[in-house]
């Protein structure tokens, strides 16, 4: 059985640029597949490791309760892009290789990782503010939403 993450961005993710990131931070992974296939993470001797299936956007709040629960739901604003993040069972560095890659595109996109995630994390990446409507686009001082302002962004 495979370990399931959800990640919950307020932007787009490049699912490629941060599998990308992670190679270059020394992660001995390989790169393959992706739009419309799933995009597949390898290790250094080519097993499966992780599938990324390709971003939905998500905007209405009662999607995400019913699906995730009206508790995880309360933490998380739509619109969100909804990521599926799945880690092979019988490799052990599977579901640390997957947890890293969410745990990345939040960190970058801002927003959480379902089922355990913490509350809704502010983006870290300039780029985070404003592409894809929501709050973020609306920030006082974000004139076209294409530079970040400083401080939580959307939130």
């Amino acid at each position: 059985m495979s370990s399931d993450l959800v990640a919950l961005v307020r932007r787009r993710p490049d699912v490629h640029a941060v599998a990308d990131g992670m190679i270059a931070m020394g992660e001995p992974l390989e790169l393959r597949g992706g739009e419309p296939e799933p995009t597949l993470l390898y290790d250094a001797d080519g097993r499966l490791l992780v599938a990324i299936e390709d971003a939905v956007q998500v905007s209405v709040q009662g999607e995400i309760g019913r699906l995730l629960g009206a508790e995880f739901a309360a933490r998380v604003v739509a619109p969100v892009w909804w990521v599926d993040i799945r880690a092979v069972a019988d490799l052990p560095d599977a579901p640390r290789v997957a947890r890293k890659f969410a745990d990345s595109l939040v960190h970058w996109l801002g927003g959480t990782v379902y089922p355990d995630g913490e509350s809704d994390a502010p983006a870290q990446s300039w780029r985070a503010s404003g592409e894809g409507g929501g709050a973020a686009a609306e920030a006082p001082g974000a004139a076209d939403g294409a530079a970040y302002q400083g401080g939580v962004i959307g939130g």
